[in-house]
């Protein structure tokens, strides 16, 4: 629940009750509190002065009182003359009059000599009190006798010189404490020197403990925990050196306590009812919130999964609420269009607008389905590649482009399909119900593409190669007929021809060759002996013995069907394999070199290159670290290369035997004379040896022209520093031929076809032995 954004908005408006409840209550307490303990202490000075008026206005009563009695007359006389009967009416009469509780008369000595009422007993500070007050007569004081206490005050009776002291008091009782409690509102107690409690404005006063620790100790439970009932103040009286009396004002917090709590519990209760209002009206306006949003999540979910027709359905809504939803509402409409963007990009050629090769396969599964008859033509631009290099990639895609608008505009007419496969590929699938004569629809199409095309000003003129695959659509499926028709426009670029219609078995032909390559592929990971090499003896015309051999890799698969090397070679070069496949010849010649030189045998071996090997950065390192590794002399490889290779590869080919002649490796350009070396390229090629083809020697005994050719080529060769190899010598003739033309090598069946190793050292053996 509080994870939803409905529980979140209720927690959130039901925290901030809480949290302004809590600040209220703390901000209240404090208030409160700090309100009560000022208007405490303002309550208490106030019963301080109330208390010290009190005091005062007895005080002044009590000079008054005491004035009139000693300046009668009547009284001094009778105090001078020692009559006693007289002292004591007047002392009872006054004491009537002002509501006097103690009246006494005392000598200078400070004995008693007369007094309007009886003690018990006198008290034995009596004496010691009278000298005190004798001290600071005319200053009202406290003082306590027989457990009494009064305010008094002490006057001279002079007649006209001092003959006795008048002291006239009043008693401090518990009226006297409810009066001043009344007065100041709060309880009064008069303490004595002992701490022991004299009057107390306390109705019933505690048995268990005494009155002032009563005021001091008293606590009352509260919500917030105990707390004391009482805050007090001491107020020193004027009293005696040893007999101090002060009087005690205790304010009652009890009703302040009860006013807190009474102002906490109302809190709390607003704050419960303000937190279930909270909750209601958060939840009323949460649910108005969420229902939309939860209404555009199942719009989003409609939209995720395509349907864009899907509508918000609801009440009216909020001018925000309204916002978002149109702007759902946009968002769909972006998302289809972009999607119908993205899924014609990923089906469609971005330069033609064909489709893309998945998407014409998905277009032939759906028209195959209805069991119709169609003819797909694959169309390859050739020499495409040589446009862009010479004039620049935008002529050649302009090119595409209008090679595109010619097909589009011829299968239109025909109901066809289009797709561009590749970077000069293009498929038209034709209904055969358009084309029944479908061969000449292929070559009006051709004629079509075939007319001169304008491109940026410039005329330029296009060639094709053409595959065409003719079939019912229940007999094979897709992935079948564009394969077919791709072998087929292959076959035409390969034949050199225009058009190539697909012969039943080419298919089966295609997927033998890719068996090939895949195990061919395997035998080089392997290593198990179904590639091995043969070594083809060359006979050195001046020494006659035998110091070179050409190596010669063979193939024998596990069921020991043999594969021409001019097959499997040529597939390699074709699928990139070539490179692998050279540097396991290389490894197992330098390897076989070396071996026979721990035999005492030292032998020249010739390695057949393309130009693909030599091209390839790894080719250096790897014969070099070949030769490092089996510590053979690099005179002992030679490097064979044909014109075809370095022709077409001129640049590149000759910087890569220069850096292959640091190693001291011999270079030999094989097949010399059939190819297009001009004696200008020969002279400037880093090579050392010319190889003659065999097509000038398989007949030289029988051919002029062959020999003229031979004469002129040794000549040629020795002149230029090169020595020359004859290769296909099938007979003596042709080798005496050779020797008078001096040549330097010859090779061919004549003298052996290629060996093993071990049959090579056999033969080698034999032609040593009977020479």
């Amino acid at each position: 629940m509080i994870h939803s954004l409905r529980g979140r908005i209720i927690a959130l408006c039901v925290s901030l009750v809480l949290l302004t409840s809590l600040v209220s209550l703390a901000s209240s307490w404090w208030s409160t509190n700090r309100f009560n303990d000022q208007k405490l202490r303002e309550d208490i000075n106030v019963a301080e002065n109330v208390f010290k008026q009190y005091l005062s206005a007895k005080e002044s009563l009590l000079l008054t009182a005491a004035k009139v009695l000693t300046a009668d007359f009547g009284f001094k006389q009778a105090v001078a003359t020692q009559d006693a009967d007289t002292i004591s009416s007047v002392l009872n009469n006054h004491s009537r009059r002002i509501n006097a509780d103690l009246m006494l008369l005392v000598d200078l000595s400070g004995q008693l000599v007369s007094a309007n009422t009886e003690f018990n007993h006198m008290p034995d500070e009596f004496s010691a009190l009278m000298n005190e007050l004798l001290i600071d007569a005319e200053q009202s004081n406290f003082i306590v006798l027989d457990q009494t206490l009064y305010q008094v005050i002490l006057l001279p009776v002079r007649a006209p010189r001092t003959v006795a002291y008048s002291l006239v008091g009043f008693e401090i009782n518990d009226l006297v404490a409810a009066e001043l409690k009344n007065l100041t509102t709060m309880d009064v107690s008069f303490i004595g020197e002992d701490d022991g409690v004299v009057e107390t404005s306390l109705s019933k006063q505690p048995q268990s403990t005494s009155v002032l620790a009563h005021f001091n100790n008293e606590t009352t439970q509260r919500i917030f925990g105990e707390k004391p009932v009482y805050r007090n103040r001491i107020v020193e009286l004027p009293s005696l050196p040893g007999h101090l009396v002060s009087v005690l004002l205790s304010a009652d917090l009890t009703q302040s306590y009860r006013e807190f709590e009474q102002l906490f519990f109302t809190i709390i209760v607003l704050a419960a009812i303000t937190v279930v209002i909270g909750v209601l009206t958060s939840g009323i306006l949460a649910k108005n919130l969420t229902t939309p949003l939860s209404k555009l999540t199942l719009l989003a979910q409609q939209f995720a999964r395509g349907n864009y027709k899907a509508e918000f359905v609801g009440k009216k809504q909020s001018s925000e609420i309204t916002t978002l939803i149109d702007a759902f509402n946009n968002m769909g409409n972006d998302i289809k269009e972009r999607e119908q963007q993205i899924s014609f990009q990923a089906s469609h050629d971005s330069l033609t607008g064909f489709y893309t090769r998945s998407a014409m396969l998905e277009n032939m599964e759906n028209l195959f389905a209805e069991g119709a008859e169609y003819t797909l033509v694959a169309i390859d631009i050739r020499g495409l590649r040589h446009i862009n290099d010479k004039l620049g990639p935008r002529i050649g895609d302009d090119c595409l482009k209008a090679v595109a608008e010619r097909i589009g505009e011829y299968s239109a007419h025909h109901n066809g399909v289009n797709a561009r496969i590749g970077g000069d590929e293009f498929l038209t699938l034709l209904p055969a119900d358009e084309t029944k004569q479908f061969k000449d629809a292929v070559m009006k199409l051709v004629v079509q593409l075939q007319a001169g095309y304008l491109i940026q000003g410039l005329n330029i003129t296009l060639r094709f190669s053409v595959g065409v695959v003719h079939c019912l659509s229940q007999n094979v499926s897709p992935e079948d007929l564009m394969r077919r028709s791709l072998i087929a426009v292959d076959t035409a670029s390969c034949e050199h021809k225009t058009i190539h219609y697909y012969q039943e078995g080419e298919d089966e032909e295609h997927l033998e060759r890719l068996a090939i390559i895949d195990e061919l592929k395997q035998a080089l990971v392997d290593d198990d002996g179904q590639l091995f090499m043969t070594y083809q003896p060359k006979l050195n015309i001046k020494t006659n013995s035998i110091d070179k051999v050409e190596s010669l890799i063979r193939w024998q698969r596990k069921d020991g069907q043999w594969v021409s090397p001019e097959l499997f070679i040529d597939l390699a070069e074709q699928s990139g394999v070539i490179v692998e496949l050279t540097s396991w010849v290389v490894k197992t010649v330098v390897s076989q070199v070396a071996a026979w030189q721990q035999q005492g045998i030292t032998m020249q071996a010739a390695i057949n290159v393309s130009a693909q090997d030599i091209a390839y950065p790894s080719f250096y390192s790897h014969l070099a670290k070949q030769l490092e590794k089996h510590a053979v002399n690099g005179r002992l490889i030679t490097i064979e290369l044909t014109e075809r290779d370095m022709i077409e590869n001129e640049e590149q080919g000759i910087k890569a035997l220069e850096n292959l002649k640091t190693l001291g490796v011999k270079i030999s350009l094989d097949d010399y004379g059939v190819g297009q070396t001009s004696l200008g390229r020969l002279k400037s090629l880093p090579i050392d040896e010319l190889k003659l083809d065999k097509c000038f020697i398989l007949q030289l005994d029988q051919s002029r022209q062959d020999q003229y050719i031979v004469q002129s080529t040794v000549t040629l060769g020795h002149q230029l520093g090169f020595s020359v190899v004859a290769e296909g010598v099938e007979n003596k003739n042709s080798l005496d031929i050779l020797v008078q033309n001096k040549c330097d090598y010859a090779q061919g069946y004549y003298l052996s076809r290629p060996l093993k190793s071990e049959q090579f050292l056999q033969w080698l053996e034999v032609y040593n032995e009977a020479s």
